[in-house]
């Protein structure tokens, strides 16, 4: 796979390998990807989380309790 980069992100690339963090530029980029798609699925699994709680409060009938004032 070839991959091109904007000039932008070139130069922080070129930066970071002269670090020396990283031994190319390839084993920098695997290491981003591997960051992005580990982060995203996080944030996926957080977002399922969030949807189980408000479904579970939902079904409880928690949202009437708090958001609609008593008419007593």
């Amino acid at each position: 796979m070839e991959v091109r980069l904007p000039a932008d992100l070139t130069r922080q690339v070129e930066r970071e390998l002269a670090t020396g963090r990283y031994h190319t530029s390839d084993q920098l980029i695997e290491e981003a990807v591997r960051y992005f798609l580990e982060d995203r699925e996080r944030s996926q699994r957080r977002l399922d989380a969030l949807r189980r709680v408000g479904q579970a409060v939902d079904e409880a009938g928690l949202y009437e309790r708090v958001l609609v004032p008593s008419q007593e």
